[in-house]
């Protein structure tokens, strides 16, 4: 059997090799094991957020926007937690996300916003006037 410039010439030899192989395999699964813990350990929300947070760092203009940003976070889920009922980080995110989404909107789009709520006036006026009294 010639595989590899490898020649084996009786049983105790391919005993061998079979060990060999046997160990070369178990290393490569230890190997792979410990590749594919450090993939999902680098995945973990954590851990993504200590990377970004460690890019951040470099630029301290951007590190001190951070914790203030952090700090305003942590002081408005800690006052609804206080004085709301039953205030879950994921409510709170949600209600950030949708504060922060219509906030956009109404600073960019405020034209559009104007021009829909006209429109709507307009149809139920000429809805109001078809209606008979």
């Amino acid at each position: 059997m010639n595989n590899s410039g490898i020649t084996i010439t009786n049983d105790t030899e391919l005993h061998h090799r079979i060990m060999k192989l046997n160990n070369l395999k178990e290393e490569q699964e230890l190997v792979i094991k410990r590749n594919v813990r450090e993939v999902v350990y680098s995945l973990h929300p954590s851990m993504i957020f200590k990377n970004i947070v460690n890019k951040f760092s470099e630029d301290k203009e951007a590190t001190n926007d951070l914790k203030s940003i952090g700090l305003g976070l942590g002081k408005d889920f800690l006052l609804a937690k206080l004085f709301g009922k039953g205030v879950s980080i994921k409510s709170f995110i949600s209600s950030l996300l949708i504060r922060k989404a219509t906030d956009y909107v109404m600073n960019n789009h405020s034209d559009l916003i104007t021009t829909g709520i006209s429109k709507i006036e307009n149809y139920f006026k000429d809805l109001k006037a078809e209606k008979p009294a």
